[in-house]
């Protein structure tokens, strides 16, 4: 699965289904394009992103 990877505010990232970021939460940005990342699903870290990218279109963390 490719998602676009954002950073945010001091340490927050975020993966997202959105090229252009528009549904990640305001509040926590500003956010920065960083670049396209590709969910292999290997790992309970990476099937966790990827589900919460299919369920709410994005993904936050640290």
């Amino acid at each position: 699965m490719d998602v676009w990877h954002y950073k945010g505010q001091n340490t927050l990232h975020a993966l997202t289904s959105d090229e252009d970021g528009a549904n990640l939460p305001a509040e926590l940005g500003p956010w920065t394009l960083v670049g396209v990342a590709e969910l292999l699903d290997e790992g309970e870290d990476e099937q966790d992103a990827a589900l919460l990218v299919s369920e709410y279109g994005y993904c936050c963390f640290e």
